[in-house]
């Protein structure tokens, strides 16, 4: 008879819990359910502990979930063509529909930032630092900013339907807007 103490542990694997983590807190957020520190533990397979060991609160894993999408959403936009003014630059990601193919993880971050006031302000923020760059005529590239959010936000939701042929004649005329006071 083994005893407890001679017993192996399965070896611990931190960054396999923190994916698992990340995937039951996206999968809960983009289905409405309750988030919690408990249900995210309940959802991945492991205990609370577990949870506040990787993270310490449910606000800190959703900050950590967030920062890993801006880093895709920053990746993403530094594929585009940097010649194209940069509202086109960011419409294009909508436009292009390749840059939020995790319609999952999207609809998880834009709860996520309803529930979280933090969050909401630092994807403000961001979205500021980003609208600084763009070169006048202002309210026209306001308007091909607030057009590739609403699209996304369309794509996301699955409110229309726009198919490539679209996308690209919105592509020409958000190039028009920036390029006409």
């Amino acid at each position: 008879m083994t005893s407890k103490a001679n017993t192996p542990r399965p070896p611990k694997q931190p960054d396999q819990v923190k994916k698992r983590l990340f995937r039951s807190a996206t999968t809960l957020l983009s289905t409405g359910q309750p988030v919690s520190i408990g249900a995210i533990a309940g959802a991945a397979g492991v205990s609370k502990g577990a949870v506040q060991h990787h993270f310490g609160t449910k606000e800190q894993l959703l900050a950590a979930l967030f920062d890993l999408y801006m880093d895709e959403f920053n990746e993403a936009l530094a594929l585009e063509d940097t010649s194209a003014p940069p509202a086109l630059r960011y419409a294009r990601m909508s436009l292009n529909a390749t840059s939020y193919e995790d319609t999952e993880g999207w609809r998880a971050m834009v709860v996520a930032t309803v529930i979280d006031r933090g969050l909401a302000a630092r994807w403000s923020e961001r979205a500021e630092s980003e609208r600084a760059l763009d070169q006048p005529p202002a309210a026209n590239a306001l308007l091909v900013r607030l057009a590739a959010d609403g699209l996304w936000l369309s794509d996301l939701l699955s409110t229309y339907k726009v198919d490539k042929k679209q996308r690209e004649e919105l592509d020409v005329l958000m190039q028009g807007l920036l390029r006409n006071p």
